[in-house]
């Protein structure tokens, strides 16, 4: 591997360092439990184990078998990230991941910091290495560990820390062997996204658990129990080998704790356990201490003024932890390619170098960093149901109305059912009315186009019906832009198949579904818009006005193509965004947008006499550029 550079230890001393290394800003965004499965397998949100000590002094057996130490690596080889990212974008869609400097394990970052300072670590400074993959301006950190498991034989000795786990903590979720929660903060002016594994949780003082997710909808969460084969909602994406079960309930991080046993002559420092704490911010710690196996009951600590004081008092250390890896970022993006960190505690230094490890990620995650790119593969493909149909579907009722409704088509109901009790998927879910609902839920399942068969073809009406699709959580989007919408609303003429002695007629539902797309944008983002300051999409510039000009021409003019309704809406939805000038209206004019009036009419079968739309001397490519 080529080298890249070096940061020697001696280094540390001449570091431009930062005037600030505090962590700041910290919110919890996703979490999941690995399930055991012959497939890798997650539980989202799914829960870490609850706190239930024994009480009065107990005595376990010493920790003996196989035990993970990096369950990440070793379940997920392929792409060990995979699983956080999964994670993160089920609890938050529009999450920006453009705007993170580093993802990383907290593991990471203690071996960096056992680099800066030696005494943080228990034994100090071992042989380490990280790979790093900069994707935009965000750096992927990954373990890089020579053993994933660690085997403790019978005749060994290493502690009780497994068992008393087992004794001392209740798993919620059947079959799992790990909880993982990812958070994100400010630290030394980056942005980090941070992984971690904690040992369970405490229920509140004097109360029982609720669940977090829609508490206004449900008093309580209670966790499924199914097996690890058939989980419920289970999902997979395309190109991926992880399975995704929508299992669990959210634990507020203030509720984490972090359980480390002793024995009772060596009593367990805070400065010796604090620097893991401080990485992932968690405050509750469980010192546990046994002689010879005998544990007294131990306590939870709150540890957050605590941990406070540490960050205060290593200050110097924290801001040569942060310098050293703004450095490492430094070199990678500019590296052209992954990189290897490496640390030899004979050397005493960092190495930077070439990596030819390989791509970190599945291909569609890549795109995240990349809006404009084709996100259909980003959603999940459904493999189990959630239903009493067979089907996938739940029973949804409104207004004295049912509907069947697939949860992974409407984001909001699959959280709703990802919280609610086992076997309530059987009972129908009662909803205050939803706008449009009727017509939102069939369009959804059968293409974006039926929303113009189904709506009324009122402009005032589309606007609401923008806003229900955002408040359910529908992406209609994609990812797309107004020019890559634009370009799907073009259809390729029929083809004469001379094999098959038959015209080979050209899809038109990719371009209808476009048109709703194309409307949507113009509606929530255009310059005469007002978007609420909760839209995730950024307002069309003066610059768009010309690609969106051409557009509407062409659907307007392409009646073979485009329905009367679909014509209709998307003009008024132009002219609401972009007033027309007197040239274009004109322009427009030409084809005028009237109802249909006699019978038997279809919106979907209208035909035009010229199917070339703009005639002679229209180019295509020169004006959809």
């Amino acid at each position: 591997m080529a080298l890249l550079a070096e940061i020697p230890f001696l280094s540390l001393v001449t570091m431009a360092l930062p005037p600030d290394a505090s962590i700041t800003e910290f919110r919890h965004l996703a979490s999941y439990n690995w399930i055991e499965s012959p497939t890798p397998t997650i539980a989202v949100p799914g829960s870490p184990a609850k706190w239930s000590p024994p009480s009065g002094p107990t005595r376990l057996k010493k920790d003996t078998g196989y035990f993970y130490t990096a369950q990440n690596v070793a379940r997920h080889p392929e792409s060990p990230l995979e699983p956080l990212f999964r994670a993160v974008l089920l609890a938050d869609p529009s999450v920006d991941l453009r705007s993170v400097d580093v993802v990383t394990d907290r593991n990471n970052i203690r071996k960096l910091l056992s680099f800066v300072d030696p005494g943080t670590a228990r034994d100090g400074a071992e042989d380490f290495a990280i790979n790093v993959e900069v994707v935009g301006e965000t750096a992927l950190f990954s373990r890089e560990e020579k053993e994933v498991r660690q085997y403790i034989a019978p005749s060994e000795f290493r502690g009780h820390g497994h068992e008393f786990e087992k004794a001392y903590t209740k798993s919620q979720i059947h079959g799992s062997t790990g909880h993982h929660r990812i958070a994100a903060y400010r630290f030394g002016g980056l942005k980090f996204l941070v992984r971690n594994e904690v040992d369970g949780y405490v229920s509140p003082i004097g109360g029982t658990d609720t669940g977090s997710i829609l508490a206004n909808e449900l008093s309580s969460l209670s966790l499924s129990k199914s097996p690890p084969e058939a989980p419920p909602g289970s999902y997979r994406w395309p190109g991926s080998k992880l399975k995704v079960a929508m299992e669990g309930e959210t634990v507020p991080p203030e509720r984490c704790l972090e359980v480390k046993t002793r024995v009772a002559h060596k009593p367990l420092q805070m400065q010796d356990v604090m620097p893991q704490l401080w990485a992932s911010q968690t405050t509750k710690l469980v010192r546990a201490y046994h002689t010879r196996g005998l544990f007294q009951p131990p306590a939870v600590e709150d540890v957050t003024d605590k941990m406070k004081r540490w960050e205060k008092d290593n200050e110097g250390t924290l801001k040569k932890l942060t310098a050293v890896i703004a450095k490492i970022l430094d070199v990678a993006k500019r590296s052209d390619g992954p990189v290897q960190v490496k640390y030899s505690a004979a050397g005493n230094q960092l190495v930077l170098s070439k990596n030819d490890s390989g791509k970190m990620l599945p291909d569609d995650l890549y795109s995240k960093w990349n809006p404009t790119t084709e996100t259909k593969d980003l959603a999940p493909a459904k493999t189990l149901g959630m239903s009493s149909d067979g089907k996938g579907t739940i029973m949804v009722t409104m207004g004295g109305k049912h509907h069947l409704v697939d949860p992974n088509t409407i984001p909001l109901f699959k959280t709703v059912m990802a919280s609610r009790s086992p076997g309530s998927e059987k009972t129908p879910f009662v909803h205050d009315d939803i706008p449009f609902f009727e017509a939102i839920n069939y369009s959804v399942q059968n293409g974006l186009r039926n929303l113009f068969r189904r709506m009324p073809h009122q402009l005032r009406d589309y606007r609401t019906l923008c806003g229900t699709l955002d408040s359910l959580g529908i992406d209609v989007r994609q990812g797309l832009n107004l020019r890559d919408t634009t370009k799907l609303l073009k259809v390729e003429p029929d083809d004469y198949d001379p094999e098959e002695r038959r015209v080979i007629k050209s899809s038109k539902t990719g371009a209808r579904d476009a048109a709703f797309r194309f409307v949507y944008l113009l509606l929530k983002c255009g310059s005469s818009s007002q978007p609420s300051s909760s839209s995730s999409s950024p307002a069309l510039s003066t610059q768009d006005r010309t690609v969106a000009y051409n557009a509407v021409s062409y659907v307007v003019s392409h009646r073979r193509i485009f329905g009367y309704r679909a014509r209709k809406m998307v003009r008024e939805a132009f002219e609401a965004a972009f007033p027309l000038t007197y040239k274009q209206r004109l322009a427009l004019d030409k084809w005028p947008v009237t109802e249909p009036t006699h019978s038997g009419w279809q919106d979907e079968d209208e035909t035009t006499d010229d199917d070339d739309g703009f005639g002679a001397g229209f180019d295509w490519d020169l004006d959809w550029s």
